[in-house]
């Protein structure tokens, strides 16, 4: 529905007004009529509002006035002119204002009915282009901070999630998954925010403004509905519990994934639900068969989901005594020597649960030493990288893996991390609609005008050249 403030001195053309629009233009809501300039702005700041139809000539504040103060507070806000005075000055200078449309008094029916709907659907466009890119950085938030444990305040949270009072999220097998997502984000009583697509599953985050008991009946509701259609495969979701307190959320994660190999783990009898924990976890009951799955996956080149086993069994609770016998095992599986007795730390455990996949991964060729150090700037190109920590992360000197580096890649350490920028940057020019100043950040620079030289120096034109180009596409 659109949003239509009516601007007009004369009363008896406001009245016209809202009676044609009452009856051709059903999807316009009349939020208010303004009889001046200055009215008109006091109503616009006041609510929101998507369209104002503007009178040029009105005693006091004129319309091109009340446009300029208008546009100042209310940017989004979209105008068409309606004006006796058929002149170039005044439809010079409305476009200059950005004007959308500029109709002549009395105005054909047709032209009226087409201007609105020209403009609306230009609003119905942006607002969607907004609602995208929002949720790509609501999502791209979430994975940094309650996936991968960046530590957030409430304050930071809040920036990006007005609307939150109560918030769960949920695991949900990848296969199948995708209409599942499309039904929950049609939902009219809560937002739905995908937050990560990797290995076997992908994680989302429910959240709206009812409480958490509220929240967590709708949300069944819904997901039982869309398991029960006919049209939605039948997929397994792990579903973590509901929490007022969005510095939470992770424990929220942490227990979709478990309540997701719960389910897994009991052959999807039951597809869907909640983490339960009236009986001890397999995982700690099981740590062989753990063990045994994790190298599965590694097996099959899904090192995220071996990665993810184990997060949910050190998130779960597990001490660090039983993770590091966990690691034991999957020492003995590998038969490497690496000193597990000695770790005292979390932190400890998971480097150690990394460098034992590398090791794997290492001797049974899937992925060398140069491909494992290409991964790691892939992942972290965005960050202040630095050749040193590449070297330390696959175990090799700084002056040994500067020249394998070169020989294999063909390319120097610092040329291969700007390739990833620059695609990154393409990438965010082509499908999103952030200024350059957003996707020079996003991509691991601080200085756009030296972005856009090193840009044009690599793909040949400047970013807004590209953009252009690729749009016409």
């Amino acid at each position: 529905m659109l949003n239509v403030l009516i601007v007009d001195d004369e009363k008896i053309e406001r009245m016209a007004m809202r009676k044609f629009m009452t009856e051709w233009l059903p999807d316009c809501h009349i939020a208010g009529e303004a009889a001046n300039g200055k009215k008109a702005v006091e109503l616009a700041r006041s609510k929101p509002i998507d369209l104002v139809l503007m009178d040029i000539q009105m005693p006091g504040m004129d319309g091109l006035t009340a446009i300029k103060q208008i546009k100042a507070s209310c940017p989004h806000t979209k105008f068409i002119m309606l004006t006796a005075y058929d002149t170039f000055d005044y439809a010079k200078q409305a476009m200059q204002e950005g004007v959308k449309q500029y109709l002549v008094k009395p105005a054909d029916k047709d032209e009226t009915i087409t201007a609105i709907r020209s403009v609306a659907a230009e609003i119905q466009q942006e607002v969607s282009l907004r609602q995208t890119e929002k949720v790509n950085q609501q999502s791209k938030w979430l994975e940094a901070h309650v996936l991968n444990g960046q530590s957030y305040s409430s304050t930071a949270f809040e920036r990006l999630f007005q609307d939150f009072q109560a918030g769960l999220v949920i695991a949900v097998q990848r296969t199948g998954g995708d209409q599942l997502l499309n039904h929950l984000q049609e939902s009219a009583l809560f937002q739905a925010v995908p937050i990560k697509v990797s290995g076997e599953l992908f994680t989302c985050l429910i959240y709206s403004r009812q409480s958490p008991g509220h929240l967590k009946a709708n949300v069944l509701q819904a997901i039982r509905a869309a398991m029960t259609s006919e049209r939605h495969s039948p997929v397994i979701v792990g579903m973590g519990h509901p929490v007022s307190n969005p510095l939470q959320l992770q424990k929220s994660a942490a227990e979709a994934k478990l309540s997701y190999y719960q389910r897994k783990k009991d052959d999807g009898a039951v597809r869907y639900g909640f983490y339960y924990t009236d009986r001890q976890s397999y995982v700690l009951i099981n740590l062989p068969e753990l063990a045994d799955d994790m190298m599965l996956a590694l097996e099959e080149g899904r090192r995220d989901d071996a990665i993810a086993y184990y997060d949910a069994f050190q998130l779960e609770g597990a001490t660090i005594s039983h993770v590091k016998e966990l690691l034991i095992l999957l020492k003995s599986r590998l038969r490497a020597d690496v000193p597990i007795l000695a770790i005292t730390t979390e932190t400890e455990c998971r480097q150690c649960c990394e460098h034992l996949f590398d090791l794997y991964e290492a001797r049974t060729q899937t992925v060398n030493d140069i491909e494992r150090a290409k991964r790691y700037i892939q992942t972290h190109f965005c960050e202040h990288i630095t050749l040193e920590q590449t070297a330390a992360y696959v175990d090799l000197s700084p002056t040994y893996f500067t020249k394998r580096f070169k020989d294999e890649t063909g390319l120097t350490f610092k040329e291969y991390v700007t390739t990833c920028r620059m695609d990154k940057m393409k990438k965010l020019l082509k499908e999103s609609s952030l200024s350059l100043k957003e996707i020079t950040y996003q991509a691991g620079y601080t200085d756009p005008n030296y972005v856009s030289r090193v840009f044009k120096k690599m793909v040949g034109c400047s970013p807004k050249e590209y953009r252009k180009q690729v749009v016409k596409k």
